[in-house]
């Protein structure tokens, strides 16, 4: 058994290792806003200039329908469990994943003419970021998203191209090819199940860039889907066109007071869907319907030991038939932080069907721990 005085030695120098990152600013950590840094380039580089391990980890409780009596139900959940490592022996190769429930990992390449190609199971490039797609302004549960999945990594491999990288403009593009869609037709197609084996699916991103406060994506992707066999269509598949348009106006984009503190982020998500077996000729003759998802978020930092969000969505689950799949929401929260890695947050979620109104509204309390 390991001695009391060696593991105060560990734990001292485990303390000594960890305190640059406990010196960090007060600024709030975001899950969404993964910013990559380079390797530093020494001399003669320690392992510590090689390797790079973060994470996010967290408690929730929840009370369900609250103020609703009788039918009230509270729970604990985490949601969270994310373990980061980052790998670059050298300035060609870096080994990006999450190495608890390997969510991603990838492998990427630097290529000549600031090119580079990645291949694994990616970050599918579609939206802002590959975590949190908010579209619709609320999760499922447990966080597996309404309309696209939450954390969308798929196997497949892109090749990205930095055409611009300036002070003030920036352009690049993503192209890609990755597990597809795929689901037995006459049924919604299910976007937020992820992809499966035996289809592909090819998309492609461009964003561009003005400084580090403004941003704007487009985002496309396509692929067949469907077992035709039996059908009587042997030659008929179903077809998916997932399009989608994102905007971030981050803080400080002007200099005026409150507009100096405010952020802005919103994005929606169109599903084009070709299936004959399911929607009515008389609706479209061609068997096309579409799926729908937006949302708009305005986050206040002005104040001082918190930050104030708004965030509001709307889903259509089939364009064909109103149902309570279609709803709008709100999620207004109260974030704070205590310490350099621990913040909490206070959220309550508005939940709208469009049919028959269900008590289902939320409130959250969320203990977050990030390094």
């Amino acid at each position: 058994m390991r001695s009391i005085p060696a593991l105060l030695i560990t734990l001292l120098l485990f303390a000594l290792v960890s305190a640059p990152a406990l010196a960090q600013d007060e600024e709030e950590i975001s899950f969404d806003d993964v910013v990559e840094e380079a390797p530093a380039h020494n001399a003669l580089p320690s392992w510590t200039d090689k390797v790079h391990l973060s994470g996010r980890f967290d408690v929730n409780m929840e009370v369900f329908a609250p103020g609703k009596e009788g039918i009230q139900a509270n729970r604990f959940r985490n949601y969270h469990k994310f373990m980061f490592l980052k790998v670059t022996p050298d300035d060609r190769f870096t080994l990006d994943a999450e190495i608890i429930d390997l969510s991603y990992y990838e492998l990427r390449t630097q290529l000549p003419y600031d090119v580079s190609f990645t291949a694994g199971k990616i970050w599918v490039p579609f939206g802002a970021t590959p975590f949190h797609h908010y579209y619709g302004a609320a999760q499922g549960d447990p966080f597996t998203g309404l309309l696209l999945p939450n954390v969308w990594a798929e196997y497949g491999a892109s090749v990205a191209k930095k055409w611009v990288n300036g002070a003030n403009f920036s352009l690049d593009t993503d192209a890609y090819v990755i597990r597809g869609f795929d689901g037995p037709r006459g049924q919604v197609l299910n976007l937020a199940a992820g992809g499966s084996d035996n289809v592909f699916a090819y998309g492609a991103r461009t964003r561009l860039g003005y400084g580090t406060k403004l941003a704007v994506w487009g985002s496309i992707l396509t692929n067949s889907f469907g077992d035709t066999e039996g059908a009587g269509m042997d030659d008929e598949e179903g077809r998916l066109v997932l399009w989608g348009l994102d905007l971030l106006v981050d803080y400080g984009l002007l200099d005026l007071p409150i507009i100096e503190d405010l952020r802005f982020r919103g994005a929606f998500a169109r599903a084009e869907i070709q299936d004959e077996l399911l929607v009515d000729p008389d609706f479209n003759s061609e068997g096309w319907y579409y799926r729908w998802g937006d949302y708009a978020e305005l986050t206040y930092r002005g104040f001082k030991y918190a930050h104030v969000r708004a965030r509001y969505g709307t889903i259509i689950d089939f364009d064909d038939t109103v149902s309570n799949k279609d709803s709008h929401n709100w999620d207004l929260a109260l974030l704070t932080r205590l310490g350099p890695n621990l913040s909490l947050m206070f959220e309550y979620q508005i939940n709208m069907e469009e049919v028959d109104e269900l008590d289902n509204d939320l409130f959250r309390t969320q203990m977050v721990f990030e390094f």
